[in-house]
């Protein structure tokens, strides 16, 4: 627990430098970036910029695939903080010196942490880049944090997210329309029927968006492993 880190506090121009062993784990979760992400004519990745409903704040990221990442983070309801290029590591590994910036940092509501890297699939047999997650999931061990190498998820599963997010921002719906509207929808009925029987809740503009809205939140369950559509029926609640 030796290995130095970097990281910057939040409302803090300076970086502090600490060892993993003496980093605080809140402290840097609600930190800022130790890095943006560069942007250049001809890059590869998409790097940008994404707001988090979990936290209502802005995290940058560096590629596609890591805002994939984000949006199953930020629907994950077990997940209550998430920050992004949370702090950079150096440290000895045997003979080498490694220096490395995850990609994401996440607290869960029962107290835990994970850390994320993510890389493309066809990057996971460079004997370079197994090295460098070798090391870094053996100081996640010691420090008590999970970790996790992601890359990538169903296409279909990625798209309903990205489709049901329209529901993200429920605080601009009417305080009361989603207590009103959750208990009319029962499992096997269709989305189209759960917005037949509110129909006098809100227009079906609002209507729908709150319909979302409680998919987004998980107080209604649907197949997202499947498109979505009006033709969609709600399930039970997933157990534990």
């Amino acid at each position: 627990l030796t290995t130095e880190v970097r990281f910057l506090p939040a409302g803090n121009a300076d970086l502090v430098v600490t060892t993993l062993g003496l980093i605080s784990s809140q402290e840097v979760i609600s930190g800022e970036p130790v890095r943006l992400p560069p942007s250049y004519k001809g890059q590869r990745n998409f790097p940008g910029l994404f707001w988090l409903a979990t936290t209502h704040r802005t995290v940058v990221y560096e590629s596609l695939l890591d805002l994939d990442r984000l949006w199953l983070a930020d629907f994950d309801p077990s997940t209550v903080q998430i920050a992004t290029q949370p702090f950079h590591l150096q440290g000895r590994d045997g003979a080498h010196l490694r220096r490395h910036v995850p990609d994401i940092l996440l607290e869960h509501s029962n107290g835990s942490f994970t850390l994320v890297d993510v890389k493309p699939a066809t990057r996971l047999s460079d004997k370079r880049v197994q090295d460098q997650f070798s090391w870094t999931a053996g100081l996640c061990r010691a420090k008590g944090w999970s970790y996790e190498v992601w890359s990538g998820a169903d296409p279909i599963l990625m798209r309903n997210l990205r489709f049901i997010a329209v529901g993200r921002r429920a605080q601009f719906l009417h305080p009361r329309l989603l207590d009103e509207l959750e208990p009319l929808g029962h499992p096997e009925m269709t989305l189209a029927q759960t917005e037949q029987a509110a129909t006098g809740l809100a227009d079906e503009n609002t209507l729908r968006m709150a319909v979302l809205a409680l998919l987004w939140a998980n107080r209604w369950h649907v197949n997202l492993t499947k498109p979505i559509s009006l033709q969609t029926q709600l399930l039970e609640a997933p157990h534990g």
